[in-house]
């Protein structure tokens, strides 16, 4: 089976399935709402990365946006709405990279492991390390924090393991069981990262990656 057919099988996205549909011609006023609305995602994502969620108000996310307090209303109903939207643009964007990277490598294995590359170095930006790998946890209530985590780095490791079962790679172990042990070994290696002080930030990704590599390479078929 071929790796784009495999990527289909595992419905993990390419570049062809992330294409932009196109939609009518906005409005003035429609532009208008989303150059807003974007202001405030941009604020408040830079915010909550330096300042945490808890330290940071809606009063400096309008300011940031050079915009009123009321136009953020317009958009998002409370603080821990606008910091979902932030939650959400930042994880879309990684599953979207580490799905390119699957799709550019040229076998399944190969397409694994430049996923798990692709997101360990997302864990290396600090805004995604901070809002996402600590601050969700503060920000949202746990089952809304892990309904989150389903949504795209559990279903992400559910289309890898998929794919290298179909692929051959490794044995055809129980998809669930699979899917939740691998997630939970590379959620571990991302925290790692994510925590690690900026002058040691690249020994820990640099260790986090080989230990994860072993343990990928202990499930392999020979």
């Amino acid at each position: 089976m071929t790796l784009p057919r495999l990527l289909k099988v595992a419905r993990i996205p390419t570049v062809q399935t992330m294409l932009p549909v196109v939609t009518r011609v906005k409005s003035r006023r429609e532009e208008y709402s989303a150059a807003t609305r974007q202001a405030l995602l941009e604020s408040a994502t830079a915010l909550f990365a330096e300042r945490g969620y808890a330290r940071t108000s809606l009063d400096e996310i309008a300011a940031g946006a050079r915009v009123t307090k009321g136009a953020l209303y317009g958009h998002f109903a409370s603080k821990q709405a606008l910091f979902r939207a932030v939650l959400e643009d930042l994880e879309a964007a990684t599953t979207e990279e580490v799905g390119r990277a699957v799709a550019a490598a040229g076998t399944p294995w190969d397409g694994a492991l430049a996923g798990l590359d692709a997101f360990l170095q997302a864990c290396c930006n600090t805004v995604y390390g901070a809002v996402v790998m600590r601050e969700a946890a503060v920000a949202l209530p746990y089952a809304e924090w892990s309904a989150a985590e389903e949504l795209h780095s559990y279903k992400m490791v559910v289309g890898l393991v998929e794919m290298l079962i179909a692929a051959g790679e490794i044995d055809p172990l129980p998809l669930e069981a699979a899917a939740r042990i691998v997630h939970a070994v590379v959620g571990a290696a991302a925290m790692l990262i994510a925590g690690a002080a900026p002058a040691d930030q690249a020994k820990a990704f640099e260790d986090a990656r080989a230990v994860v590599l072993r343990l990928a390479e202990g499930i392999r078929r020979r």
